[in-house]
């Protein structure tokens, strides 16, 4: 009697460890998933491949693009994101081609391919390690994403495990801009947004 009472036990023991196990267990999009490092707007967020700071974010209802003496306005159904900041690779030359703006809802937005890249803009632009470059992002995102977002950059989203970096902005969504103007610089920062602030 007292045997059958141990091999029950030991049955619902392992039984409940089996159970816990499979219910504890991570997710495999969890085991493969990015590693992420976190930052705030105007700090140096520092991953194992790249850095990233962003300094400013800007919302606007037009969008103006100035290159090479022509100008093109872009009119969204929505809101543009533009994003300055700086990026920088640590080790070797890398491309950054995945860029997000993941709202407050958790809802992800991609970079715009409406305008040409012809502003050495992200994705394109290549970085070197030890030389840090301007970097600009743009977004087109629904009025009611732009509060509470974050900016999330990888190389790319084709490698597991790889590095990004999130930051988390200020932008209330309140302080849309009727439009701004994106100029090519032919000396200094490849760009300047107007009007300044």
């Amino acid at each position: 009697m007292m045997r059958v009472a141990r091999s029950v036990l030991a049955l619902l023991f392992a039984v409940a460890v089996l159970y816990g196990m499979q219910h504890t267990r991570p997710l495999y999009s969890d085991i493969t998933s990015p590693i992420v490092a976190s930052g705030g707007m105007n700090r140096r967020v520092e991953a194992s491949a790249f850095a990233l700071s962003l300094d400013r974010v800007r919302v606007a209802r037009v969008l103006n693009v100035e290159t090479f003496g022509k100008s093109k306005t872009y009119t969204s159904s929505g809101v543009w994101l533009v994003v300055e900041g700086e990026a920088e690779a640590k080790f070797e030359t890398l491309g950054l081609t995945s860029g997000e703006w993941l709202s407050g809802s958790g809802v992800r937005y991609v970079l715009t391919d409406r305008v040409p890249a012809t502003i050495e803009m992200m994705p394109g632009d290549v970085y070197q390690p030890g030389l840090p470059r301007h970097v600009l992002l743009m977004f087109e995102v629904p009025e009611d994403a732009v509060a509470g977002g974050t900016v999330v950059v990888a190389r790319t989203k084709l490698l597991p495990l790889d590095d990004e970096i999130r930051i988390a902005t200020n932008v209330s969504g309140r302080d849309i801009e009727p439009e701004l103007t994106i100029r090519r610089n032919h000396k200094g920062p490849s760009w300047t947004v107007l009007p300044q602030r």
